[in-house]
């Protein structure tokens, strides 16, 4: 009697087969759902856009100073059980940090394609110690990547705007509160090596500029940041998935030279203001980092700032968008 079978010899090609055609279509697979969440991630930044440059037609112009991202919703952590539960609204709107959110813009930000685990996102911010996240200020102010951790949110610390003020004008009275933007998530030169840093992939960047007014040299703090006295542009970037290197955009923190007063024969002194923050993260030879602007002309408006900080490494940036014509073609 014949018995028809496979030899050892002969399951061991076709296991080795499939796994040199695993080899070859894995990564191609991984490739193309990685871009598909990009593009979402593309659009999620059109979107927030759209809400920034409806704030600015109400305002006269003037754009939000930040974004936090996230929900006015906040959630218990259930830590044994990795789980998010008894979602709840914050319980005054109108003291939500976020100007998005406080202004009723937005109800919440887009969600993030890329996060799939909440409950490592939110140890990430424990890490960090950012207030904005569950069981924390989080439940007053909001959460910056909501209440189960899956919508996008700021990463980009800016420490010019630490705090801001609500009017409560039933009983006449106003309050500051402090706006917790000038968190740092360390999300620039992600690929200074050959592999990237630890980061939250599918979230969004927003530093804004505006006209600076500086008398004299002796009127500048030397220990506080400069605070433009209006917003007139704003850049919006989003980060792609953590195998994109991405553009190179965020840098070192642009110098603004100023004109003050006249010298012998009339000759103008010029002196240096640091544009951003002064911040607490810096690079080994001494720069601020964490700018998405580079130098511009040197003038007293706002064209003192232009497009882009590159210092030479990937920052793992997809799309930036900008105000005016270049909102169309997003710089990407």
């Amino acid at each position: 009697m014949n018995r028809k079978g496979f030899t050892l010899i002969e399951l061991l090609v076709v296991i080795v087969i499939i796994g040199i055609l695993a080899a070859i279509a894995l990564p191609n697979y991984i490739k193309v759902k990685d871009k598909a969440k990009e593009a979402e991630v593309k659009s999620n930044l059109h979107n927030i856009q759209l809400s920034v440059e409806r704030f600015a037609v109400d305002t006269g112009g003037t754009y939000p100073d930040y974004l936090i991202g996230g929900q006015g919703k906040h959630s218990e952590v259930q830590t044994g059980a990795n789980a998010f539960i008894n979602v709840m609204d914050c319980g005054d709107r109108t003291i939500l940090s976020d100007p998005l959110l406080r202004k009723g813009y937005v109800d919440a930000y887009p969600r993030n394609p890329f996060a799939t685990n909440g409950i490592a996102i939110h140890r990430f911010q424990e890490d960090v110690s950012d207030p904005m996240r569950n069981e924390s200020e989080g439940a007053v102010q909001g959460t910056r990547f909501g209440p189960y951790c899956t919508l996008s949110g700021n990463v980009l610390a800016d420490y010019r705007f630490r705090e801001y003020v609500v009017i409560n004008q039933a009983e006449g009275t106003q309050d500051t509160m402090r706006s917790y933007a000038n968190i740092p998530y360390l999300f620039w030169d992600l690929w200074r090596s050959n592999k990237p840093n630890p980061f939250l992939p599918g979230e969004f960047f927003y530093k804004s500029s505006g006209v600076i007014v500086v008398a004299n040299e002796s009127s500048v703090d030397a220990t506080r940041p400069i605070v433009p006295t209006v917003t007139e542009l704003y850049m919006l970037g989003g980060y792609g998935a953590i195998r994109t290197k991405g553009r190179d955009i965020l840098g070192p923190e642009p110098m603004i030279v100023f004109r003050s007063g006249t010298g012998t024969g009339g000759a103008q002194t010029e002196f240096e203001v640091p544009a951003w923050t002064r911040s607490i993260n810096r690079e080994v030879d001494g720069e601020y980092l964490g700018s998405p602007y580079g130098p511009g002309s040197i003038a007293d408006t706002v064209d003192q700032v232009g497009y882009g900080s590159p210092n030479g490494i990937r920052d793992g940036i997809i799309l930036v968008l900008v105000p005016g014509e270049d909102t169309k073609g997003g710089r990407d």
